[in-house]
């Protein structure tokens, strides 16, 4: 299996002094947020190089939200539809980039960014397909779910789904998109980086998580807390920096923050300002410089998991040993 994934990834596992293979061993929560951030910092242009790719997604949502109202309700959902998969898969296309980059830099490689884009293309109708249907079960799960929820509440008290609904909108949300992107990056680090196909990922992904659930899933929750927290840090210090120039208030900013996304740009287009407009470029600048963060911290599990599941250090050991 590791031969196949080093044949894959074009890694040099030669004993020179140039190239040395890192001590691979299970981590802590502790030691894999280090590693994550001591990742991202020695390969910082080559991870923000690739996740700079996502930003031709976004401009290419803006420059649809220019466009003339007068052309009609249904020329805009006939150009929206595409322009929402080109989106969708501009973002899987930058993602894959950043797994196998990711993966390059934890194995002691040097990332080569053009390599890494060239790797995620060959596989990238799998892991689409993939996220397609991930994000769809996704969706219909929290469909039936927040239905279920409200039927149950209306049954004892209608007052209280004012209350509560909204609440148990946001935890179930985050719930189920943290469990599903949970799986969905073992699925896309099994396809990328052993080459396996989708369905075979499907089931290599249940294999790596079995008996671990509560532990994987947790470790995701908290990375992207922390991913969250990171870019509401910078959200804040530029929230700030545009409150004393009196383009928009603190609250104000965080508030458009919070609806400032790919989504509300469907219904919100008419009405664009100067203020709005600054605040979603710099969404993106953020989105761009923190997405890498998550996407290095997801792959280290993943291989954090081979090695407690399959002894995958010592596999490749032997593999540079024999080389």
């Amino acid at each position: 299996m590791s031969e196949q994934m080093d044949s894959d990834m074009g890694l040099d596992l030669r004993s020179d002094s140039a190239h040395k293979l890192p001590m691979l061993r299970a981590m802590g929560f502790g030691e894999l947020l280090d590693t994550t951030f001591s990742l991202y910092r020695k390969h910082f242009r080559s991870f923000l190089g690739i996740s700079s790719g996502y930003c031709i997604a976004l401009l290419l949502m803006m420059a649809i939200v220019f466009l003339d109202g007068s052309v009609g309700s249904g020329v805009m959902i006939a150009i929206w539809i595409p322009t929402i998969g080109i989106f969708l898969g501009v973002s899987v296309y930058v993602v894959n980039g950043l797994i196998l980059a990711s993966t390059e830099a934890y194995l002691g490689g040097n990332i080569r960014i053009g390599t890494a884009l060239k790797q995620g293309r060959h596989r990238f109708l799998r892991c689409f397909v993939g996220s397609l249907s991930f994000g769809l079960l996704a969706v219909l799960v929290i469909f039936f779910l927040l239905l279920l929820f409200v039927l149950i509440v209306r049954a004892f008290s209608e007052g209280a789904l004012n209350f509560f609904a909204p609440l148990f909108l946001f935890l179930l949300a985050f719930f189920v998109t943290g469990w599903f992107v949970t799986y969905w990056c073992f699925f896309a680090a099994a396809v990328l980086v052993e080459g396996k196909s989708m369905s075979n990922g499907l089931r290599r992904r249940g294999e790596l998580i079995e008996g671990n659930w509560w532990r994987i899933i947790g470790i995701m929750f908290a990375i992207f807390v922390l991913y969250i927290g990171v870019g509401l840090i910078f959200r804040i210090v530029f929230a700030v920096l545009l409150s004393s120039t009196g383009l928009v208030d603190v609250m104000g900013y965080l508030k458009m923050v919070t609806w400032t996304t790919v989504w509300q740009l469907l219904v919100t287009w008419p009405e664009h300002s100067l203020s709005y407009m600054l605040i979603y470029f710099i969404n993106v600048g953020v989105d761009i410089f923190t997405m890498p963060i998550w996407v290095i911290g997801s792959t280290l599990l993943y291989f954090d998991q081979r090695i407690r599941k399959e002894g995958f250090d010592i596999e490749m050991m032997a593999t540079r040993q024999g080389a």
